[in-house]
């Protein structure tokens, strides 16, 4: 039987339907196919890539200057794996708040995984080196308020005859903060000096919202002059430093130590996971030594988990970290609301310095559940004191395990008023407290330390006189009982057939029942 044809008007409305059911399709497809591509990208690029970006490659001699010009928001410029590239490039302000991405062509495959700090022996091969040509002028320089820029797997060789930055972030004459460069991130990437002339400085992090994580900085030192990997000092911050390797003669990293137009202090900045090194080879040669890190000017840092190896006397008397306010800052120079915790020292002349004598002072600092070890006059020709301390307001120092040869500390000056030390483990040595002008002991906390509250503590080799029966005061340090001294294990022995005598009360008979001493896996301290 013949079938009927269908009338003209129903052939028209399943036309109009099969176009609005494919319109339709089309439109719930477009997602899925976007986060394909997105997938795509993040697998091949990481996470650089952004939906809409385009990608811009340079190859070996290529005008990097022109592809960081063209580059839009969103985009990814792929760097020939293993090129140079020479000039002094500058980061333009665009509009828009994706990242514009700077990263080697190798794939994600061939860098280290995702929060894995950089070995850049291991990845030479795939880096992409940035190398300044221009006398005096930096690598890569980020001004004008220029934004939302990352940089992944790049190296940046040193600037010519080591002067000066090899990354500038912002000019330090900017008025407002509307006019800082900001949100600019360096990851698993490798900054450095000479081997022979060293060099200046790596990154001048005058920007906010910067991020520097999981790098390599080697060679920064100067004859004559002070050196840093990091140094901060024209921004009010938002800086995080997270799991990278600092060789730096003067400083691995430096809060303030310069004036700024806008006079602003850095504040809101973490500085976490990192090692901070000095290679013993450098002793024996002319770089200028002082600190690890010195904080001259901030307030609301963080210092959590950091490694810090090897800091003798030479520019100054071997402190390993100061927290100290200098007028060279500007007349704005603060240190407030700092915490330093769980942070392991090793080998240094001193450990701390407290200073809040010029500009806005000093006010707030916890040193919280740290070790200081192997801290020696003997051995780096410091004074192997713990604290040295002058004119500063509310500190807490708890919790730390301290192996030195010198006082406890040493005050001058103005005294430091709320002053907590308790659960800590020191040696009374041969001074312990020492306070100048009066002396030792008693005289020494009473004028320095008014109405210090030093309880619970392990002192090595003090006296009853001066620090009562709220303190713990044993003649030598093997009735402490440490899980491993000499692999640098500090905690304390736990197990009941380990325990000596006391342990149970130096466990937890102290403050709020916390353990004396720091608790720290060395294992786990300065990031990996």
């Amino acid at each position: 039987m013949k079938q009927l044809e269908k009338p003209n008007w129903r052939k028209k409305d399943e036309k109009k339907r099969n176009f609005w059911l494919g319109t339709i399709g089309l439109l719930l497809l477009l997602p899925m196919i976007a986060g394909c591509v997105f997938i795509f990208k993040k697998v091949a690029f990481g996470e650089s890539a952004a939906i809409g970006g385009k990608t811009i490659s340079v190859e070996a001699g290529g005008d990097l200057q022109s592809a960081i010009d063209r580059a839009q928001p969103g985009d990814t410029i792929l760097l020939a794996a293993g090129a140079s590239f020479k000039g002094a490039f500058n980061l333009p302000n665009k509009p828009g708040n994706e990242f514009i991405t700077i990263r080697t062509a190798a794939g994600d495959a061939q860098l280290p995984p995702a929060d894995t700090r950089i070995d850049p022996k291991k990845y030479a091969d795939v880096l992409p080196k940035i190398v300044p040509n221009v006398r005096g002028e930096p690598a890569i320089t980020a001004i004008n308020g220029a934004h939302h820029y990352r940089f992944i797997g790049v190296e940046f060789a040193p600037t010519i005859e080591g002067y000066f930055n090899i990354v500038q972030i912002g000019s330090t004459e900017e008025k407002t903060i509307e006019e800082l460069p900001h949100h600019i991130e360096f990851d698993r990437v490798y900054l450095h000096g000479d081997a022979k002339l060293g060099q200046r400085r790596g990154i001048a992090a005058n920007g906010r919202f910067l991020k520097i994580r999981n790098s390599y900085f080697s060679d920064f030192k100067r004859e004559g002059e002070e050196s840093q990997a990091i140094a901060i000092w024209a921004t009010d911050g938002n800086i995080e430093i997270v799991n990278n390797y600092l060789e730096a003669a003067a400083e691995s990293i430096l809060f303030g130590g310069a004036q700024n137009a806008a006079k602003l202090v850095a504040a809101d900045c973490l500085v976490k996971d990192n090692w901070m090194n000095k290679p013993l080879a450098w002793r024996g040669e002319k770089w200028l030594i002082k600190n690890f890190l010195e904080i001259k000017s901030g307030r609301k840092i963080k210092i959590e988990n950091n490694l810090m190896t090897n800091n003798w006397a030479h520019g100054q008397e071997g402190t390993g970290v100061l927290f100290r306010t200098a007028t060279d800052s500007g007349e704005q120079a603060v240190v407030e609301d700092i915490e330093y915790t769980g942070n392991i020292m090793r080998g240094a002349g001193s450990a701390l310095n407290i200073f809040g004598g010029e500009g806005g002072g000093g006010r707030n600092l916890i040193v919280r559940n740290n070790v200081f070890e192997d801290i020696s006059a003997k051995k780096y020709d410091g004074r192997g004191f713990f604290i040295k301390s002058t004119a500063f307001d509310n500190v807490i120092i708890e919790n730390n395990t301290v192996i030195h040869d010198g006082s406890i500390a040493i005050a001058y000056g103005a005294p430091v008023t709320k002053f907590v030390f308790r659960n800590n483990i020191v040696f009374q040595n041969e001074y312990g407290f020492f306070g100048d002008g009066v002396g030792v002991g008693k005289a020494a906390i009473d004028k320095y330390f008014p109405r210090a509250e030093i309880t619970g503590n392990i002192i090595v080799g003090g006296d009853e006189p001066t620090y009562g029966t709220i303190n713990y005061l044993p003649d030598s340090v093997a009735s402490i009982g440490f899980v491993n001294q000499a692999a640098g294990d500090y905690r304390l022995k736990t197990t009941a057939d380990a325990l000596l005598p006391k342990n149970r009360t130096f466990l937890k008979k102290t403050f709020e029942s916390k353990q004396i001493g720091a608790n720290l896996d060395p294992q786990t301290v300065g990031g990996r």
